[in-house]
């Protein structure tokens, strides 16, 4: 790795898993800074239902990748790699990237190369077209690539998958080749369920309702509208469903995030696992993560460019 190319030490799993925690942790501990791999937490106003980084956090770590658009507006991974340049602007401290949107992992790791321009007129198109609408077309175009999706309820991923089907220049298989390793948390199933749980009851304990009800307009991106935990909120809002049906399908949903998360790591990254379950508390969790990262060292981006 030539030493004077960006670099990041990398941490992946799925939602719950505990990564924001280890990174903090560790960042804490080290003086490095954190950028969020997440696409939902790119959205300002979006804080509790997205689990985003406190800022009681963020005034003790450096952190990028957070509130980088309104959640009216269209945002892509290749704004979301721009936003981030500025975390590499010293090379003596690789910061720390964690986060479950894998594809914005995999393009930092890769580039962009692969992926085609936007049509503009497609955009403006399926940007209007309902969730259930979006995902018909996305199968239809596309079924391999649709079924290996992460989030099959995320609209900005799907107009995307429709945008690289209509270009003929859809995501090979072939860009896991040379992949560089990253390391990963896993968490047995009943226990990330148990906190999937735990997370919602305390999004709606800390104001979700409320935060949706600032953020409730028709101007909404798709995104937006039909993220995890909003799409229920607003519901909620709407008299379409009670709170208590509402938490209970936004448990189910983070649930299938989670599953397909995982099914996404395994199948487009190289991820050394680590087994939370082997350690009884964060601190020792992130200290078998930072001894991994000390011996492999951080891995090279072909995404970034200085």
């Amino acid at each position: 790795m030539n030493p004077n190319s960006p670099s990041a030490f990398v941490l992946v799993g799925p939602t719950a898993s505990g990564k924001s925690a280890v990174a903090q942790f560790i960042a804490e501990q080290t003086g490095a800074s954190i950028i969020s791999a997440d696409s939902m937490n790119i959205y300002r106003g979006m804080d509790i239902g997205t689990a985003k980084p406190s800022a009681a956090d963020r005034a003790r770590v450096k952190t990028f990748g957070i509130d980088l658009a309104g959640p009216a507006e269209s945002f892509s991974v290749g704004d979301w790699l721009a936003a981030i340049r500025p975390a590499f602007q010293t090379l003596e401290n690789p910061p720390i990237v964690t986060g479950g949107t894998g594809l914005y992992v995999k393009c930092l790791l890769q580039g962009l190369d692969d992926l085609p321009a936007a049509d503009a007129a497609l955009r403006e198109r399926t940007e209007k077209m309902p969730l259930a609408e979006l995902q018909a077309e996305a199968r239809r175009a596309a079924p391999e690539a649709y079924e290996a999706l992460a989030d099959k309820e995320n609209s900005r991923r799907l107009i995307r998958l429709i945008e690289q089907s209509a270009s003929g220049d859809l995501p090979r298989r072939t860009w896991k080749k040379e992949m560089p390793v990253v390391i990963g948390l896993h968490v047995e199933r009943d226990v990330l369920h148990r906190r999937i749980a735990e997370r919602v009851g305390k999004m709606y304990a800390g104001g979700l309702l409320e935060e949706a009800r600032k953020l409730c307009s028709p101007e909404l991106s798709p995104t937006a509208r039909h993220a995890i935990g909003y799409a229920e909120a607003f519901a909620v809002l709407r008299g379409e469903c009670s709170e208590a049906e509402a938490k209970e399908r936004t448990v189910i949903r983070t649930r299938q995030l989670s599953k397909r998360q995982m099914t996404w790591f395994r199948q487009q990254l190289t991820v050394e696992w680590i087994e939370s379950a082997c350690y009884s508390d964060i601190g020792q969790l992130a200290g078998k993560v930072y001894n991994v990262w000390k011996e492999r060292g951080p891995v090279p981006l072909a995404g970034i460019r200085l």
